[in-house]
């Protein structure tokens, strides 16, 4: 059925990340991924500032264009940002979720660069209370700013159509 594509919601550009220093994050965000920034820019004005619902904006940005999404990456310079953070169980709180193939080599990749995961990893058993996807493999970590960020290796259901 069809219905469900209707409209143009099946499928996701980008994932936009505020960020405190937008140079420091490009360096964190490169590593992470072992891709480089496609553009640096910045944007702003009475426009850009009504979309938003803001008064007045400026935005210095990079967008990092990865296999299947894009990763905006921004610096509000005006207005001057407030810092939230965000616990997982939290209402409204959004994680960002790396595909990896190898947990292994990810968490080598993360401590390489300087990031220790919240906890150990842990496989999906009969025991967390799943019907199925059992084998999968997840952690959590952060970025520098404290953006809630997930690495899974899929199995079951979690893997996606095609892979």
């Amino acid at each position: 059925m069809e219905t469900a594509n209707k409209g143009g919601f099946n499928r996701v550009n980008h994932v936009g990340i505020t960020v405190a220093n937008l140079e420091k994050s490009i360096v964190f965000y490169e590593a992470l991924t072992g891709t480089k920034v496609s553009n640096v820019d910045e944007i702003g004005g009475s426009r850009m500032a009504r979309v938003q619902g803001l008064d007045k904006t400026l935005i210095k940005y990079a967008n990092l264009q990865l296999n299947n999404l894009n990763i905006d990456i921004l610096e509000y310079v005006e207005p001057v940002p407030s810092k939230a953070s965000y616990k997982n169980n939290q209402i409204s709180a959004m994680h960002l979720c790396f595909e990896v193939d190898d947990m292994d080599a990810a968490l080598k990749r993360l401590k390489a660069i300087g990031i220790e995961p919240e906890g150990e990893p842990i496989i999906f058993e009969k025991e967390d209370g799943l019907k199925s996807g059992f084998g999968t493999v997840v952690a959590y970590f952060q970025d520098p700013d404290g953006t809630n960020l997930e690495l899974i290796a899929p199995q079951g259901p979690f893997k996606r159509k095609g892979k």
